[in-house]
């Protein structure tokens, strides 16, 4: 089923979905490929990206109350987000190991993390990224823009697609300058396949701390594989 987006605020402006959007996919570009004064930029984008929709429900008029409830934040056992994170992680580090491992050039890893001084502190950055940053972009993108793309959308499928779609996007950024084309792609391809499988379980009356567990998960797959790789590196 649909969140409650009936109790949402007035349709956002479609210029400004489009904004909400490709936000995302404008910070990791200036932040993380690019690398516009990292320093700076990276977190004033996310406190950006934290603020956008908290001023959006204020503005609505939404108690604090119906925004839990509009973005799922419901009681669970977090059966189906452990079930899933465990696929996920499953699917990642089986393809990784038995079909990428030998493909992938792990040079440009060690030097992106050195470049942003991450180095030394890698499982602090995993860890971050893992637990935090996949918290955040659960806020962010099932918890805000799901809702804001059903207020237009009505189809459950239709909307996950394009929801897993969006997610995607962002990540061609992070990747571009790490692997070859033809495995960018096949990665914003799986970050899409993920943001679906999350969205439709959103959709599906599961709890967003679900979609959080599963992600975190995946995450720490994906953490992993960049270990390994800077292990090949060295």
């Amino acid at each position: 089923m649909h969140p409650p987006i009936s109790q949402a605020a007035k349709r956002t402006s479609l210029p400004l979905l489009a904004l909400f959007c490709l936000l995302p996919a404008v910070q990791t570009a200036v932040s993380i490929h690019f690398h516009w004064y990292t320093n700076l930029t990276y977190p004033v984008f996310k406190l950006l990206m934290i603020a956008l929709p908290i001023t959006l429900w204020w503005l609505s008029g939404l108690s604090l109350a119906e925004v839990c409830r509009l973005c799922g934040c419901l009681r669970t056992t977090m059966l189906g987000g452990l079930g899933l994170g465990l696929l996920m992680a499953a699917v990642v580090l089986t393809g990784y190991y038995v079909f990428l491992q030998r493909h992938v050039n792990p040079l440009p890893i060690l030097d992106k993390v050195r470049s942003l001084g991450l180095f030394p502190y890698y499982w602090l950055m995993a860890v971050f990224i893992s637990l935090v940053h996949s918290l955040f972009e659960e806020y962010y993108w099932r918890a805000f823009i799901l809702t804001q793309l059903a207020q237009r959308i009505r189809g459950p499928l239709v909307l996950s697609l394009i929801a897993g779609a969006l997610f995607g996007l962002h990540h061609i950024f992070v990747l571009l300058s790490l692997f070859q084309l033809s495995l960018v792609i096949l990665c914003v391809l799986a970050t899409m396949l993920a943001g679906f499988a999350w969205a439709r379980m959103r959709l599906a009356g599961y709890s967003i701390w679900d979609c959080y567990i599963s992600h975190v998960f995946a995450d720490l797959a994906v953490m992993w594989i960049g270990y390994d790789l800077i292990l090949r590196a060295k």
